[in-house]
Order: C-alpha cells, then sequence, then structure tokens
C-alpha cells in the first residue's frame, strides 16, 4: 500500500537583516504561533517555507539567535495568493557581532506608531524618469556606479534629493527589467533626475511608546534621515549615530510633513 504525503504551502518568510538588507544566515531560528513551535523548511540565505499551516491570519513570533525577538502578524488580504511571503527585517542584539558592532538610539514617544531610516552615505540607485501608461508607472532606473546595476529585490525603498531632509517612500510591485521597476502607486511629489535610492532600516516603535533603532558602526560618519509617526502625522530627523548614540529625544530638531493636496503640493495645516 502507498502513503501520499501531501503538503500544501502556507507561507514563506524571509528573514533579512535590517542593518544589512541581506538575508539572515544563523541557523538557530524559531517560528512560534500560541507558543507552539512551527514547523519551518530552510530553502536559502535566510528564506524559510510553512507548509499546512493553513491561510488564516494569525500572530507569529520570530526568535532568531542573535537577533532581538520580532512579533508580526500575518495577514493574507496583503500577500500574493500565488506565493504569500513576508518580509521580516531583523535587529541584531548586542551579542550579534557579524557585520560589525552596533549603535542604537532608543527612547520613549506616547502615540508612536513605526520609525525608520536611511543611511546618507549608502545609495544603492538613482532615479531617472517616470512613466505612466495605462495606469501602470514605470521607474527608471541608474546605477549609483556607471557600468553597474540596481536590483531592488525588497519591498519598500526610500527616494530623496541630496539636499532634502525628508524621503518618499515607494512600494515596488515588480522589476521589469534590471534598470527599470513598476511601483505600486505613484508618488505624490515629483522628483529629479539622480535623485538617491535607499534601503530602508526599520526600527521598533512600541509597546507604550518605547522606540530602539539600530545600525552598523562602520563608518566614522553615520548621517542617517529618520522617519517615524505619531497619531497619524510624520515626522523626519537627521540623526548621526556617532553623536546621538543611546536615549534621544526624537521630537527635537524633527521636521513635521504638512499634508499634500492633489497637485502635490504641500499646504499649510
Amino acid at each position: 500500500m502507498t502513503t501520499v504525503i501531501s503538503a500544501k504551502l502556507s507561507l514563506a518568510v524571509a528573514l533579512m537583516d535590517t542593518t544589512t538588507g541581506r538575508g539572515v544566515t544563523e541557523p538557530d531560528v524559531r517560528f512560534l504561533r500560541d507558543g507552539r513551535l512551527i514547523p519551518v523548511m530552510r530553502k536559502g540565505e535566510g528564506l524559510y517555507i510553512i507548509v499546512n499551516e493553513g491561510r488564516e491570519d494569525f500572530p507569529m513570533r520570530i526568535e532568531v539567535y542573535g537577533y532581538d525577538p520580532k512579533d508580526v502578524t500575518v495577514c493574507y488580504e496583503q500577500l500574493d495568493p500565488r506565493l504569500p511571503t513576508l518580509d521580516v527585517f531583523l535587529m541584531p542584539s548586542e551579542k550579534n557581532r557579524l557585520g560589525g558592532s552596533v549603535l542604537e538610539i532608543f527612547g520613549t514617544l506616547s502615540k508612536l506608531e513605526y520609525i525608520e531610516a536611511i543611511n546618507l552615505e549608502r545609495p544603492i540607485g538613482l532615479y531617472h524618469s517616470m512613466q505612466e501608461k495605462k495606469g501602470v508607472y514605470t521607474m527608471n532606473l541608474l546605477p549609483v556606479r556607471t557600468g553597474g546595476g540596481c536590483r531592488l529585490d525588497q519591498l519598500s525603498y526610500a527616494l530623496t534629493d541630496e539636499a532634502s531632509e525628508r524621503y518618499d517612500v515607494f512600494t515596488v510591485k515588480e522589476q521589469d527589467a534590471p534598470l527599470k521597476i513598476i511601483l505600486r502607486d505613484p508618488f505624490q511629489k515629483e522628483h529629479k533626475l539622480n535623485d538617491k535610492i535607499f534601503r530602508i532600516i526599520y526600527g521598533r516603535a512600541g509597546p507604550d511608546g518605547k522606540f530602539s533603532l539600530k545600525v552598523r558602526d562602520d563608518a566614522n560618519s553615520l548621517p542617517h534621515i529618520v522617519r517615524f509617526g505619531v497619531g497619524g502625522k510624520e515626522y523626519f530627523r537627521k540623526v548621526d549615530f556617532h553623536l546621538e548614540k543611546g536615549e534621544i529625544d526624537l521630537l527635537k530638531d524633527a521636521i513635521k510633513v504638512e499634508p499634500v493636496d492633489q497637485k502635490g503640493e504641500e499646504q499649510d495645516e
């Protein structure tokens, strides 16, 4: 008698070190659902496959040696039904020395919703132009170095100009060619040739307004733009992690973004 064992894909999880953007290589990984260990299959650097768990929304805790624990909510409406994949960005703990030691800013800010940043010294590509055809928004890219490429294989990135103290976040629907991507939504404001594209470093916000954001201590100067949300409002603040590491007043010197009208112009509140 032949026994047939079937496996139905429930979820693919891509674990990435938020300070480097690379897949997590640490093998000591645990996925938990309601305190129960979820069996997983490792399919590559940082990529794990979960089968036979159904496709109903559920909270999941991820524990990886050398990284802070991460609590996420799997919401299938936000994932591709053909291959539901969840990108999870992990912050390294003090036990993690791969890629350099860690600098952290932390504190408490009431009603804080999210916190993230970009490293102004580390652009990964340049903006060339935008095209719209039948509701499809295509962004053409330029490499940082002549002859190079610009592979945007994560979900969201940042775009800003040289002098700006803020940035726009855009979501990649698909990469149509080595230097061309399809956007999920158009930009609210216009951008110009050679505006810079950056990878986003994700921090932790909550509970009770507590926040933490970490970067690798791998340069003499670490200028970043930090983006955060408070009570439905968007703020930006420049931070050099060498000068302001430790506890920080996030609202000090922060810039609040004003509402944008349909023409892409900022309005006075």
